[in-house]
């Protein structure tokens, strides 16, 4: 460990030095910090205190603790990368897990043992199972979905032919890897009706959805705009609502199983590190046990809850210390008890995720290249920077606090820390420069992109009139709104339509119905939109209802009233925000 002569521990081997206190002395009972890259984490549903995770570094692992300690219980040594690990609802000493080029792989014995499954060097992006037939097991491959029914005896039939569909239907270049795009889709099973069955889209937008056990496929579209779908989930209680995370346009709701959706983003932030992909990844979504209207959700900004059924989301505490949480995992006999698996390790919260812990003592240890001891409002704290990335962790002297990391969107990496008693702000020597935190290492002063201006359009407005009669014969005209620049994204992510146009009636979307008519324009939102009066009603409310996909905030919402008026239809300006929320 360098010396620095500001540190509160100096470990000086003169004598005529005072030691320092106790309390700040570096505690030889605790390991290195411990973390891995979590891609999957499940709950047995038998016994809450065992968990597992699949991790694309670390391979699979196991606790019986309540995630206090993790043990490896890889299939086969060589097997690192793993992305999925489920269990089996009915018999959960049964689990199935599988990863990069891994074929599936099975143990009756919640790991103890393990053997193969078929599907040999196939690539296992999900693992799905029906929940009413243990035996039939759905895999979602790069090259589509895979199913048997029969896991004693597995006959894996390609049931998705995904290269099949992209060459009957392809709208876009397909990038040089795969698999780097595709590990974030999951492919799941509405528990409701189990023959319905789930797979998040690529490149062509929207999700594929099966209602015959996966013997056939419709690819649906949310809104007609272009929306990458990677998880569909499915409310445990109202059969009738469907949740969507998208990649880079946040959330979205069907009150009526995936005919018609809504943007749920309110209290949502966007990512800022990079304009690449756009604005709101949204993953990990996980409901607590009883209560279908509280939902955990992690982005690539910060970890989120809400408690209105995505209504309006509020921000987890930062002792969540990581910008993703990639899966979610709430015990199903105490949903106070919450389980994050992110891209810097496991983390743990017991109540309801007001506050959280690190768990990732038993995960793959990292080497320490620095270590600085300083005191934050009367806590000893201690920092270390390790190889690799995440590039620094924290913990407490004083309360003798395992290590957590500390690398708030830190995406490089750090080789010494230092301490400014001056301004009372760490400071993190990193291949890009001096990172400064203020807060004690919880935020970086890591710098935000700036993205391009966006440009503002609007038409010439109608002439005014005198009359009554007149202005019942105004055409509908939307001004004002913004034009969607995609100049600063990747050219996969430049996909419109932008806009989509919708006339809904006032009691949508918690009646069921879907919209009345739609369209979509390509990139401006402003004009004279012809409507068919024929869809409306003298004596029924109808609304506009608007969506602008935008690169920095994700999805704008406006509405206008419709109404009839000799026989002509009449709407206010429409102007989009965040903050519409239709039917509530």
């Amino acid at each position: 460990m360098r010396n620095h002569p500001f540190r509160s521990a100096l470990l000086l081997s003169l004598a005529a030095l005072p030691l320092p206190p106790a309390s700040a002395a570096r505690s030889t009972t605790i390991p290195p910090p411990g973390s891995a890259y979590i891609q999957s984490i499940v709950v047995d549903p038998s016994v809450s205190d065992t968990l597992y995770l699949a991790s694309p570094g670390a391979g699979l692992y196991r606790s019986t603790d309540a995630a206090q300690t993790w043990v490896s219980i890889r299939p086969a040594q060589d097997l690192n990368r793993l992305y999925a690990v489920a269990i089996d609802p009915i018999a959960p000493s049964r689990i199935l897990a599988g990863g990069e080029a891994s074929g599936l792989w099975r143990s009756p014995d919640r790991g103890a043992s393990w053997d193969q499954a078929g599907l040999h060097g196939i690539s296992i992006l999900d693992i799905a199972i029906d929940p009413a037939n243990p035996n039939r097991v759905y895999i979602l491959a790069p090259e589509g979905v895979y199913r048997t029914t029969n896991l004693s005896e597995p006959n894996w039939r390609l049931v998705f032919d995904y290269p099949f569909f992209l060459r009957e239907n392809r709208q876009s270049e397909w990038p040089d890897d795969p698999w780097l795009f595709t590990r974030f889709q999951k492919i799941t099973v509405n528990p409701h009706d189990p023959r319905t069955v789930m797979v998040g889209a690529r490149w062509e937008g929207g999700f594929h959805h099966s209602d015959d056990d996966g013997d056939t496929w419709t690819h649906e579209t949310i809104s007609e705009i272009f929306r990458r779908v990677d998880l569909v989930t499915f409310d445990p209680v109202d059969a009738e609502v469907f949740y969507a995370a998208t990649h880079h346009q946040g959330v979205f709701k069907s009150h009526n199983r995936g005919r018609s959706w809504l943007p749920m983003n309110r209290g949502l932030e966007p990512q800022r590190r990079t304009p690449h992909y756009g604005a709101l990844l949204v993953d990990g979504l996980a409901f607590a046990p009883g209560d279908s209207d509280t939902i955990y959700a992690g982005s690539d900004f910060s970890n989120w809850k809400t408690t209105d059924g995505g209504r309006s989301w509020s921000e987890l505490d930062r002792s969540l210390t990581c910008e993703f949480a990639r899966s979610f995992a709430v015990d199903p006999s105490d949903s106070k008890t919450v389980y994050a698996g992110t891209n810097v390790g496991v983390y743990k919260s017991t109540d309801g995720g007001q506050t959280w812990s690190s768990a990732n003592r038993g995960l793959p240890t990292r080497e320490i290249l620095d270590t600085l001891v300083v005191e934050f409002d009367g806590e000893d704290l201690e920092f270390a920077v390790v190889r690799g990335r995440p590039a620094v962790f924290r913990r407490s002297l004083t309360h003798q606090t395992d290590w957590v990391s500390m690398s708030w969107l830190l995406y490089e990496d750090a080789t010494t820390i230092d301490y400014d008693p001056d301004h009372r702000e760490l400071i993190l020597h990193t291949t890009n420069g001096e990172r400064r935190s203020s807060d004690g290492g919880f935020r970086w002063d890591t710098p935000s992109v700036d993205y391009a201006s966006r440009q503002i359009s609007e038409p010439d407005p109608p002439p005014l009139q005198d009359s009554e009669s007149d202005v019942c014969n105004l055409p509908v005209v939307i001004q004002g709104a913004v034009l969607p620049d995609d100049t600063v994204v990747d050219p996969l992510y430049q996909r419109p339509p932008y806009i989509s146009l919708q006339i809904v009636k006032a009691s949508y979307p918690l009646d069921q119905s879907e919209p009345l008519w739609s369209t979509c324009w390509d990139r401006d939102l402003s004009g004279v939109l012809t409507i068919p009066t024929g869809l409306l009603h003298p004596d029924e409310d109808t609304f506009l209802y608007v969506e602008v996909r935008d690169f920095q905030l994700g999805t704008l919402t406006g509405s206008a009233p419709l109404h009839l008026c000799n026989g002509n239809v009449i709407a206010v300006q429409v102007s989009s925000d965040r903050s519409l929320d239709l039917g509530n």
